[in-house]
């Protein structure tokens, strides 16, 4: 437009100086030029008018050339976002980039204002014309482009295909192949305060302002939201970055620095331009860059090439960082050894962001964390955040090699991803904690988790298609990482430890730098096994479900093994169809004795297996190393049952028995298990003293719960929880010593003492209320692994006052882990108009965006808050839509958490009717379905089970 107003007045100008206007001494019309206005003022006489029109005239002929030839000279402006020509038929029509056209490197210049929150931006790209074509198309979304130059033919048009994020160049002839090209985009957009793209978070000063900073998520694609590029992981280039900011703030990439250029002594309104070393060959969604006032703690690794370790935190929260680098130097030293292949980048930062929609983003270089992901104070954070941090960390290191140095050809194969990473992250904590036994921790952590989302009918194949933004976000569930974690720790125990390193290290010696695809995976690790590998993992990745297998003694001294597809709640109609007739070729792994040898066999589809006829139980699934369940025959329910109540029982492995828990609870929500039978077996847990076992168990006592706590039988099933809790609870009290027990006997301590609090155990909940007040009234330092218990307590025995007070602990809090206790010990409070408030609260500017969701969650997961969340989440659906509808977790998780206790009709009609009014749930649309099925599963358990269960609770209770 400010061009356009030039040319005017030039036009106008010479016009005027040639037609002698202004200047001839017998004619007194006058012509002012405006300019302020950009506007021509004409103010002829009255008897000059007809030879003022022809001169208009010309004037406006004139603008028109000179219009023309400036366009023709610069080839390839564009204004704003400007459509030009019809986009009704081409290339730009499929969601898929073309792939005519391969980017090489970009050079990317930013210039970032986070005082205005501005984003000024130049991208060159040099790509390779790899078949001929006419269009060159790229992604950008929510941003302007302002001009796009080619280097070689002349642009036709250009304009945006938003339904598929497309910016499209047309060329008047096309490209040839094998020609070399530079494309040239000018853009820029505001920083907003979402959690995608390149977008801006804060944090508050001790001096209580407000400090900005500019962070970037890409994964899975969102870079085109910070520049417009080749937005899709085959797309891997080189990466040039140039960062313009305030000289008072520092800029970080995946790059080390390589030049500042500009003002160094840091005068008030100037700025530098970080320079970052081109990078090594890597996919859109890895890259990133921050800009901010951040602190860093360092170190390094060991061999002949040490990497520069650097954590990252806002000034305030530093000494919370000691932990991340511990394990950020330990892993990466790990991973080097294991997978053989050194880390190719000479630094890897972590940054500890204030506001982030995941956990964590494995960028190359650059990783950025959650805060509650990668901060740990070691005076007052419990084993489970120290856990939790350990893990994070090295999840995301093993992406630096699993994702990064090998990339998924496309994200229907994002497990390659995710699954390794889930996998890998244990071996790397146990290689700094190995004191933790986090190898045992995957079943509970990652096996069972996966197992409670794959049984359903609406679930989907490791390997998945997917096309859209939407769809693609959706792959980020349990499937793609816990499923695809279990099965490779499934494949790990078959081919053994060894083969399965080498394999391994073959793949990504032979991929590094490149795009892979599952087949691939499956030839490397082929080289290392006499298994035929991609014939048993395909019935494993590219089916949906998991077999139970059912083994049922035929005599003394054999047993049949038979498989079925398990499901929750059978399907009433027809199921999707499976190129495997869900039918899984089976690592099964068995026993008959704790002393025993353990026998394997590959199942294809049924088999019969030998037994020792002197023993009377079986035990399949040794060490629950496969993603199967496993049932009986009743006589071997019964015998193994007893058997957990011998004074042998502790030498069946607690992995074992954490398996046989879970299995019978699972069997019995089924329908394929009578409920008493499972409730039997669980009466062991009397005497338990393990962690595993006591977290598998208490999953499905969870589960029950919900589905139990409206029903009359509720009050019995609390009774028979808190029987099981005895002995346990005696043992790991309120008042022990943490610095007396080891940190999973604090992890096994805090769980059942937030069960007996959970469950109505009066004398735990009273003596909490009472350390709450103690501590509300001194300020005194809680213990950090009973801190949840205890405000917990103290809400939902407190009173407004107790409940405020800690609202406004809430808002001064800076520590991540801490701010996280309160907003679920705050959604305790049984009086509905203080949760209806809290609920308010979590859309105003006192909840970060990334906790909204969590705020709700905490309220939903409370009897009292159950359907309070509810109608909040269907009257600002529009709202929770529009912020998280396109992230990978967040609005999936919702609709799990806020419907998970539904078990009535009247709740599933309400649920259908919601969600068939309002059918747009983004990338949440499968967790809907998801959802419906699970109510429905829990009414036919409730209706089902609720008289027999009664009677057994009255019977265990009173006997």
């Amino acid at each position: 437009v400010m061009c356009m107003c030039d040319f005017i007045r030039v036009g106008a100008k010479v016009l005027h100086t040639m037609s002698g206007y202004g200047s001839s001494s017998d004619n007194k019309e006058t012509i002012h030029l405006v300019d302020e206005k950009h506007e021509i003022d004409w103010k002829p006489k009255r008897r000059n008018r007809a030879r003022n029109r022809r001169a208009l005239l010309v004037v406006c002929l004139a603008i028109v050339v000179v219009a023309l030839i400036v366009a023709a000279v610069v080839v390839g402006t564009t204004v704003g976002s400007r459509s030009s020509g019809s986009t009704a038929d081409g290339p730009w029509l499929n969601v898929r980039l073309p792939s005519n056209i391969q980017p090489l490197t970009y050079d990317l210049s930013l210039s970032v204002d986070l005082g205005k929150f501005t984003v000024q931006g130049i991208v060159t790209i040099a790509a390779l014309v790899q078949a001929a074509t006419p269009y060159i198309i790229v992604h950008a979304l929510d941003m302007d482009i302002s001009s796009a130059t080619v280097s070689t033919g002349t642009v036709s048009k250009q304009f945006f295909y938003s339904e598929n994020q497309f910016y499209v160049i047309a060329m008047n002839e096309a490209l040839p192949a094998g020609k070399a090209i530079t494309i040239k985009l000018n853009f820029n957009y505001n920083l907003t305060s979402g959690l995608s793209g390149f977008y801006r978070s804060s944090y508050n000063t001790i001096s209580g302002t407000t400090a900005y900073l500019a962070t970037t998520q890409f994964e899975p694609t969102d870079a085109r939201r910070a520049f417009p590029c080749f937005d899709e992981p085959a797309f891997k280039a080189n990466f040039t970055i140039h960062v313009k900011h305030d000289c008072n703030y520092t800029a970080v990439s995946n790059m080390p620095v390589s030049s500042i250029s500009g003002d160094p002594t840091c005068a008030a309104g100037n700025s530098v331009t970080t320079n970052f070393q081109t990078s090594v060959k890597m996919s859109t969604y890895l890259v990133a860059f921050i800009v901010s006032q951040f602190q860093y703690i360092n170190g390094s690794t060991g061999g002949s090439s040490p990497v520069k370790v650097r954590v990252w935190s806002n000034p305030y929260v530093l000494n919370k960082t000691s932990l991340a680098l511990k394990v950020g130097v330990e892993s990466l030293n790990f991973y080097n050894s294991y997978y053989g292949i050194p880390y190719p980048l000479e630094k890897q930062d972590f940054f500890a962001i204030p506001d982030f929609s995941a956990g964590a983003m494995e960028n190359w270089g650059l990783i950025t964390y959650r805060e509650t992901a990668l901060l740990y104070d070691n005076t007052t954070g419990p084993v489970s955040s120290k856990q939790r941090v350990a893990v994070v960390i090295a999840h995301e290191l093993a992406h630096q090699w699993f994702g990064d140095l090998v990339t998924m050809e496309w994200w229907d194969g994002l497990w390659l991803n995710e699954g390794f990473a889930t996998f890998m992250e244990y071996l790397g904590v146990n290689n700094s904690f190995p004191e933790w036994n986090l190898l045992d921790q995957f079943f509970t952590d990652v096996n069972q988790v996966a197992m409670l989302q794959d049984g359903l009918n609406e679930t989907h194949p490791i390997i998945q298609a997917a096309s859209t933004p939407d769809e693609i976000n959706a792959l980020f569930d349990s499937i793609s990482y816990e499923k695809g974690g279990s099965v490779i720790r499934m494949l790990r125990d078959w081919m053994g430890e060894e083969n399965f390193r080498q394999g391994i290290q073959l793949y990504l010696r032979t991929y590094a730098y490149q795009n892979a695809a599952t087949d691939m995976l499956w030839q490397s690790l082929q080289q290392y096994s006499t298994s035929n590998i991609s014939s048993i993992m395909d019935t494993w990745t590219k089916q949906m479900g998991y077999p139970v297998v059912t083994v049922k003694r035929t005599s003394p001294t054999t047993a049949s093994v038979s498989q079925e597809r398990f499901f929750f709640l059978k399907p009433n109609g027809a199921i999707a169809p499976s190129p495997y007739n869900y039918t899984w070729k089976i690592p099964f792994k068995y026993t008959t004795s704790p002393s025993g040898n353990i026998a394997s066999v590959l199942i294809e589809t049924t088999a019969t297996i030998a037994l020792d006829p002197t023993q009377t139980w079986i035990k399949a699934n040794v060490q629950q190393m496969g993603f199967y369940r496993v049932n009986y025959d009743l006589d071997n329910w019964g015998n193994i049952t007893a058997y957990l109540k011998t004074n042998n029982w502790k030498l069946l492995s607690s992995l074992d028995r954490a398996g046989l828990v879970d299995d019978a609870f699972a069997l019995s929500s089924a329908g394929l298990l009578n409920t008493t039978i499972a409730f039997n077996l669980s009466t062991y847990l009397l005497q338990e003293t393990e962690y595993v076992p006591w977290v598998a168990a208490l999953t499905w006592i969870n589960i029950f719960a919900d589905r139990l706590s409206l029903t009359p039988i509720y009050g019995q099933y609390q009774r028979y929880v808190l029987s099981l809790l005895v002995s346990v609870s005696n043992q790991y009290t309120l008042y022990n010593s943490s610095g007396s027990l080891t940190d999973v006997q604090n992890l096994l301590r805090a769980s059942v003492i937030g069960a007996a609090f959970r469950y109505g155990n009066t004398a735990v909940t009273q003596a909490a209320a009472v350390l709450f007040q103690y501590w509300k009234n001194s300020n005194a330092i809680l213990d950090p692994n009973i801190k949840a218990v205890v405000y917990s307590a103290g809400i939902a025995l407190g009173t407004e006052d107790d409940w405020n007070f800690m609202w406004n602990k809430f808002l001064a809090e800076t520590d991540p882990y801490e701010k996280r206790l309160y907003i679920n010990a705050l959604a305790q409070s049984t009086q509905p108009w203080i949760l209806n408030r809290y609920l308010a609260y979590s859309l105003s500017d006192n909840v970060r965006s990334q906790d909204t969701l969590s705020l709700i969650q905490a309220v939903s997961s409370t009897v009292n808050g159950r359907y309070l969340a509810w109608y909040f989440v269907r009257n600002n659906w529009s709202v929770l839509l529009s912020r998280y509808g396109t992230g990978s977790f967040s609005l999936t998780n919702l609709i799990h958490v806020v419907t998970k206790a539904f078990s009535t009709e009247l709740e599933l009609n309400e649920v259908e009717v919601f969600f068939d009014t309002n059918p747009d749930a983004g990338s949440g649309t499968r967790a809907v379905l998801q959802a419906i099925e699970s109510i429905k599963a829990n009414i036919q358990w409730v209706n089902n089970n609720q008289n027999g269960l009664g009677t057994w609770l009255n019977w265990w209770n009173t006997h």
